[in-house]
Order: structure tokens, then C-alpha cells, then sequence
């Protein structure tokens, strides 16, 4: 990563946040996203995840979906298309299971039998396009802010704030910080599985006052693409004793994250034998088994991977830990990258996968994605099982990593790391504490030299 030369600087900003780092009396009670004590904070984000009683949400059902019964909705929590959960012995249902029900539940959603059964027309456009154009380079230039109102629980305080900042890979290139406030900052380096960019300011003093925290970066990002005839014929037994096998084979990792399936693994590979066909088995059944729904908060989750097997569905990154744990249970390596997805119109975070294979290299597996029954050709179809577009910010090569420098207290995302964490003397502040915003300042493709 090339460094502009103010990173070396120590600036008055910096001095000022040292001198500002003994906090002023905090409030006699704290608010509940000043999170000082880990079990206490995740229980809290459990009971704001499941916010209804079942009689509430009865009302909701009723409201949305005239017509749908008492019975239906009974079997729909059985089948666990709405999601819910024992809490003080009371039944209580997620925020999110209204609008995730009519996703799930056949008798609301008949058309969708995998996770893009119904792409539409221009997504299918898109992906034509991207299929048959996937590598070219584009220079992407960005701002990413922090904005932390003024509160009295945090008056006084230092704020210690970490930013995502693009990694250097194959497929990201030339990344660079051209400017930031405060001048101030720490780059992570390598140093973490997240990538980082590292700033203290004080905490705003004053009612109506907020600390803005951000920097301007720019990066070259392409896609990749590798075709099945290509993987096939240039596959080669693995290098067992490599550091490249032992170490995205490893299980468990990422925490409790990437976990040994090693039955349901060789249920779903059956007879094959060579990586590349258990690869597109593995993504072939999670991409017609687990619908796409709206996730709970990944911290209230103790092993993502089992939960989506016992709820029947997943987002992005539910399903990529997923993908990982059940190719390394069946001794393929693979490995989690992640950060934002910048499609036009579609800027979001997202989570993908990187499967090896002897004698070919990493390959990019985005299994959220899915298959394109759809498409107007097999590539594009199947682009997504060993292909990626260059619409991509990846921040992250691994989950549930320790920060650079070390964050103090239970981090706002204990998996990912895409929005970024913000914490001061009394604790990690968690949202809505805070907003953060990516911005997309120019986004051109770049023109190829002449040979």
C-alpha cells in the first residue's frame, strides 16, 4: 500500500485527543450503546433483535397479510420462516421476521426456489454484461466517514475509531490514502485480518456538536474469472504438507465461525472426488437449500454456519462461513473475504468466499450469489461459482480477528468488519450511537497501455 507522507506526522488533533484521554464523570445511568461488559451488551442486542410478543406480531401478520391464518402462521414458526426465540420465558419474535416470512414462506413467496430464481431483467442484463467482460481494471476513488453526535455519557472522552480500508490482493491493487481528518492515522497493515485505518479525535464537547472523522482513499479493483474447463484441466493433487493447505483447512476457525461438517459435508459431495466437483456440489445445494433473509445482529449468533442449517436460510455471510466450513471439511482449502459490494444502485456490505485448487490458484466463489437460472448464456449462469465481478471494496481476509490497534471493548461487529467501531474510555458505542457513509467520489475504468 503506497502512504501519503502525513501519516508519519503527529499532529495537534492527536496531541489533543492524548491530552483529552481522562474522561469527564460519566452520568449516573449510561444509555444502552455505551457497552462496557461483553455478555451484558450481546444479551441486550438479543433482546432488541427479538423486540415482539407473539400476540404483536399476530397484529403485524394481520396488518400485512389479510387472509393469512392463525394455522399458516403456526406452521411458518414450526418451519422456522419466522424467526423466534424463548427470552424470560416469554416467546418473543425477531424485528426482521414480518418482511423475512414473505421470503420464506411458499405460501407468501410461491416463485422463489433458489436465491435467484426471480433475478430480474436488468440483473440478468448486469450479469450478462459482467460475464463477458469480467476482468477489466477500474480506479475507484472513495470517502468514508464517521459522524459521532455529542452525547453526555461520552463528554470529556476520547473517541478511538477504526475505519475499512481496501486490502491489497490479486484483485485489488495500488490502494491509497490522499487525505483524511484529523491528518493523524494508523494503518493496520497487515497486522489484522481487518483492514484498517486507525484515528482519535476528542468527543464532541457541546450539545448540538458532532466529531467528523474521515479519509479519501483510491484503489484499483478488478474481477476474475476462471473457467471450468480451465480448473479442470489444470487441477493437480494437493500439496498436503503446504502452508497454504494446512492453514484454510484448519478447523475450527474464525472463532466459532468455521466449524467441522464433516457428515453433511460428504453427504452433499456423494461420490465426487476431485475439489473443483465438490465445490460446485457444495455451492449447488446451498444456493437451492437456503433462501437469501434478513440477518440477525452476527453477534448474538454462537456458530453461524450451524445456525443457518437450523433455520433453513442466510445472507451473505451466513452462507459464505457456511460454503468455508463444509469445503474445509472435506479438505479443499478455503477462505472469507468481505467488505462492501459497489453494483450501481446496489451499494451494500457483502460477503463472498475463495476456494484453492492445485495448480490453478485461489478462485473466487461468491455463493450468495447463486446460480442465474435466467441467464442468456452457461457462463453467465454460473458465473458466481467461480467468477466475481470488480464492482468490490474487500476490507477483510478472515473473521472475528483482533483490530489494529487492539479495540478495548466487545466490538460492534465481532465477525465482520464493514462499518466500522467506534469506543472511548468508558466503552465500545455501539449503534445508533454513531452513522458511518461510504462514498463513491469517481468510479473510471482504466485504459490499458499500448504494447
Amino acid at each position: 500500500m503506497r502512504l501519503t507522507a502525513h501519516t508519519l506526522l503527529i499532529t495537534a488533533a492527536a496531541a489533543l485527543a492524548s491530552a483529552c484521554s481522562r474522561p469527564a464523570a460519566a452520568p449516573d445511568s449510561a444509555p444502552v450503546w455505551l457497552e462496557t461488559d461483553s455478555a451484558a451488551a450481546i444479551d441486550a442486542r438479543t433482546r432488541a433483535d427479538f423486540p415482539y410478543t407473539m400476540p404483536e406480531f399476530e397484529a403485524m401478520v394481520a396488518g400485512r397479510y389479510p387472509g393469512y391464518t392463525a394455522e399458516q402462521l403456526s406452521a411458518a414458526v414450526d418451519a422456522h420462516y419466522v424467526e423466534t426465540m424463548v427470552i424470560d420465558d416469554t416467546l418473543r419474535v425477531f424485528r426482521k421476521a414480518l418482511r423475512n416470512m414473505g421470503l420464506l414462506d411458499p405460501v407468501l413467496n410461491s416463485r422463489q426456489v433458489s436465491r435467484n430464481s426471480d433475478a430480474t431483467a436488468a440483473r440478468l442484463a448486469e450479469l450478462d454484461s459482467t460475464a463477458a467482460t469480467p476482468d477489466g481494471d477500474r480506479r475507484i476513488t472513495y470517502r468514508f466517514s464517521i459522524d459521532v453526535p455529542y452525547s453526555e455519557a461520552i463528554a470529556g472522552d476520547t473517541l478511538r475509531v477504526w475505519m475499512p480500508v481496501p486490502v491489497e490482493s490479486e484483485r485489488q491493487s495500488d490502494v491509497t490514502i490522499l487525505s483524511s481528518v484529523p491528518a493523524a492515522y494508523t494503518l493496520s497493515e497487515g497486522r489484522s485480518p481487518h483492514n484498517t485505518l486507525y484515528m482519535e479525535v476528542p468527543a464532541p464537547a457541546a450539545p448540538g456538536d458532532t466529531a467528523r472523522l474521515e479519509y479519501t482513499g483510491a484503489y484499483t479493483v478488478r474481477g476474475k474469472y476462471v473457467s471450468p474447463d480451465y480448473i479442470r484441466s489444470h487441477l493437480r493433487p494437493y500439496d498436503t504438507a503446504s502452508e497454504t493447505y494446512r492453514r484454510y483447512t484448519a478447523l475450527p476457525d474464525g472463532g466459532p465461525h468455521m466449524v467441522r461438517l464433516d457428515s453433511m459435508a460428504r453427504a452433499i459431495a456423494g461420490d465426487a472426488t476431485d475439489p473443483y466437483t465438490m465445490s460446485e456440489r457444495v455451492f449447488d445445494y446451498i444456493d437451492s437449500t437456503y433462501l437469501w433473509a434478513g440477518a440477525r445482529e452476527y453477534s448474538t449468533i454462537g456458530c453461524i454456519p450451524r445456525y443457518v442449517v437450523d433455520e433453513g436460510h442466510g445472507d451473505c455471510g451466513q452462507v459464505s462461513l457456511l460454503y468455508i466450513s463444509l469445503m474445509r471439511s472435506l479438505g479443499v482449502p478455503a477462505r472469507w473475504e468481505s467488505g462492501w459490494m459497489l453494483h450501481p444502485g446496489s451499494k451494500n456490505y457483502h460477503d463472498w468466499a475463495e476456494v484453492y485448487f492445485e495448480g490453478v490458484g485461489w478462485v473466487p466463489v461468491d455463493v450468495s450469489f447463486g446460480r442465474f437460472p435466467g441467464a442468456s448464456s452457461a457462463k453467465a449462469r454460473d458465473f458466481y461459482s467461480t467468477g466475481i465481478d470488480g464492482w468490490r471494496f474487500a476490507t477483510n481476509t478472515g473473521v472475528a480477528g483482533e483490530l489494529y490497534p487492539a479495540k478495548r471493548y466487545v466490538r460492534s461487529e465481532t465477525v465482520d468488519f464493514q462499518a466500522g467501531e467506534v469506543e472511548c474510555s468508558r466503552g465500545n458505542i455501539f449503534y445508533p450511537a454513531w452513522d458511518h457513509t461510504l462514498t463513491i467520489l469517481s468510479s473510471d475504468p482504466v485504459k490499458c497501455k499500448a504494447q
